[in-house]
């Protein structure tokens, strides 16, 4: 579950703060009655045991990918004894291969139980609605692009683009505000080279554009561009903007009144990118994290398996394009290539052992979830439809 910072007292759950910003609570608490009691606030008892200070409950480091037997020996002891315990770091800490009945869990909260708030659920059906017009063209099918080529994404990846000073001394100040001397330290080595040959550079929206380009798009493709604040957008996305005019943003689609509650709040204008992208005919990913593997497990879902999702490979992409001498045909060729590979791992459902499943089941999550399962038919219907 997208959640950090939980605290359980007893059989229950409670959320942090901003949980209801984001997602719709009374659904998620009567989604899971009956499995997991959800609670908005700790019980008056709890609290003042606790000083009414919530950094005073034991709180448990479990490890990454814990297994199940490590909560029932060592986390559920405590909580019987405490009454509640807090568990953060939240993400990852539940290994991947669990009992049917655990797994069932993860479906059932991940699918049904999450859903955004009605405030941003009703902009972002809108965007959807919106896009599909502008997509007329096509039957009302475009493609969504994440792209990530935000100041603070170039400066954590310690990649160089323009090489100028400009943009070095830009750079120094992001990772300074970011991370605090953590790329100062001694034992740290930055090799942006290598970095760029092993795929590790985000993408240029020029870069992608020509990608899009060799896979066939043509300048008629609607495109949805999901992305935070591009670094020199007036400079790096005006090329894309050539290349593709039917280009689109959630600032272009929806009047500045409609964004205005969202400014500031990066979570949530997230949520109304995550939509749009879902409901995509072609979902293009170019950075990896968690949004586009939960999106592509969410695509997947509702497509049962088969989502149109192009995931190139960087390290062969970024040799082709750093390759001066290469001609348009070689290079659409090579790009033909990657789409067929992409289009080929992208239907693929991986074995899944009852005992031991190693992929990750927010991005692959069928089998498991496919009891919880609805057409596309009907949800594309319900985001037309429901205000």
């Amino acid at each position: 579950m997208c959640l950090s910072n939980f605290i359980a007292p007893q059989n229950s759950i409670t959320f942090p703060f901003e949980f209801g910003d984001i997602y719709n609570e009374d659904h998620f608490i009567s989604t899971l009655d009956g499995y997991v009691k959800v609670v908005k606030e700790l019980p008056e008892a709890l609290m003042e045991k606790h000083n009414y200070n919530i950094s005073n409950i034991t709180n448990i480091r479990v490890r990454a990918w814990a297994p199940v037997s490590y909560y029932l020996g060592v986390v559920y002891p405590i909580l019987q004894s405490e009454g509640v315990v807090r568990i953060a770091p939240f993400a990852n800490r539940l290994e991947m291969s669990v009992p049917p009945h655990i797994q069932y869990l993860r479906c059932l909260t991940n699918y049904k139980a999450l859903r955004f708030s009605s405030s941003i659920s009703m902009l972002a059906k809108k965007l959807v609605n919106r896009m599909i017009e502008k997509s007329s063209r096509s039957d009302g099918k475009y493609i969504a692009v994440h792209l990530r080529f935000e100041e603070d994404m170039i400066a954590f990846s310690c990649c160089i683009y323009d090489g100028g000073k400009a943009e070095k001394l830009e750079m120094e100040s992001a990772r300074e505000k970011g991370w605090r001397g953590k790329f100062k330290r001694k034992d740290r080595i930055i090799l942006p080279n290598l970095n760029r040959v092993e795929g590790k550079c985000p993408l240029t929206p020029l870069e992608v554009g020509m990608m899009l380009r060799g896979m066939g798009f043509d300048n008629n493709t609607s495109i949805y561009l999901a992305s935070g604040k591009i670094y020199h957008a007036e400079r790096y996305l005006t090329p894309l903007k050539t290349m593709f005019p039917n280009l689109y943003t959630k600032e272009s689609l929806a009047t500045s009144d409609e964004l205005a509650p969202f400014m500031g709040y990066s979570s949530q204008l997230a949520a109304l990118d995550y939509t749009v992208c879902l409901f995509s005919e072609v979902f293009v990913t170019t950075q990896g994290g968690n949004f586009p593997h939960f999106l592509m497990g969410h695509r997947r879902f509702i497509y049962d398996g088969h989502s149109k999702t192009i995931n190139p490979d960087k390290r062969k992409l970024v040799l082709l394009l750093d390759d001066v001498d290469i001609s348009w045909r070689t290079l659409k060729e090579e790009m033909e290539d990657m789409l067929s590979e992409s289009d080929r791992k992208g239907i693929m459902v991986p074995r899944v052992r009852k005992i031991n499943r190693k992929t990750s089941i927010y991005m692959y999550p069928l089998p498991e979830c496919r009891c919880l399962q609805q057409s596309m038919a009907d949800q594309i219907d319900q985001i037309r439809h429901s205000e």
